[in-house]
């Protein structure tokens, strides 16, 4: 099934990509930042108020009897906040790729061009770009670009600017293998995941036996 948020146009000369999350759902972002905000709001609550292991009373006893300049006081204080901060430094990724923000993602025989809206930036009005030459870009690959428990999101990965690029995330199967034969028929280093053959596969005897 075709995602109504992505367009892609694939010609002779250049391969043109387009994710439109706001068309459809304009506020998604604003509305996941809140959520994550909430969340990490509840989870101090928990560390704050709820009792510790083997009984022990909650990290609130500490804070609120101990001295600010005891060390048991900047204990529970880097542990309160100290958590939170580390699980979305874990999870950033992952978030932002979750709740995407508009992205394009054109490639000629010269040079790759991306632009994407600013995460957070919910009036949708302010687009980063960056260009690679064909020569810059190695690896271009079907991948998971961002993880959490139990869960990957996919989309492609290249390398390039001295480190790795990750776009369009939430590409299927099917449209990123047509994405990667124009991109590799123009010249780019592409690379073929033995998962996406496997899944292309699978789709293709689907298809057949239906």
């Amino acid at each position: 099934m075709a995602d109504p948020n992505l367009q892609i146009d694939i010609e002779d000369q250049s391969v043109s990509v387009r994710l439109d999350i706001s068309k459809y759902s304009p506020h998604q972002r604003f509305y996941a930042c809140i959520f994550y905000i909430a969340l990490g709001a509840l989870l101090i609550c928990v560390l704050l108020f709820a009792p510790l292991l083997h009984g022990e009373p909650s990290m609130w006893r500490d804070l609120s009897t101990y001295p600010v300049d005891s060390g048991m006081f900047i204990v529970a204080l880097a542990i309160l906040f100290g958590t939170p901060l580390l699980m979305f430094l874990l999870l950033r990724r992952y978030m932002i790729f979750a709740n995407p923000s508009d992205e394009t993602f054109r490639c000629d025989r010269t040079a790759l061009t991306i632009s994407r809206l600013r995460w957070l930036d919910f009036s949708n009005t302010h687009w980063d770009t960056r260009s690679y030459t064909l020569g810059e870009i190695g690896n271009l690959r079907y991948q998971a670009i961002a993880y959490a428990k139990n869960a990957s999101i996919y989309g492609l990965r290249f390398n390039a600017g001295g480190g790795t690029q990750r776009v369009l995330p939430g590409l299927n199967p099917r449209d990123a293998d047509k994405i990667l034969k124009a991109l590799k028929a123009f010249g780019v280093d592409t690379t073929y995941d033995p998962k996406l053959l496997k899944i292309l596969a699978e789709d293709a005897g689907d298809h057949w036996n239906s």
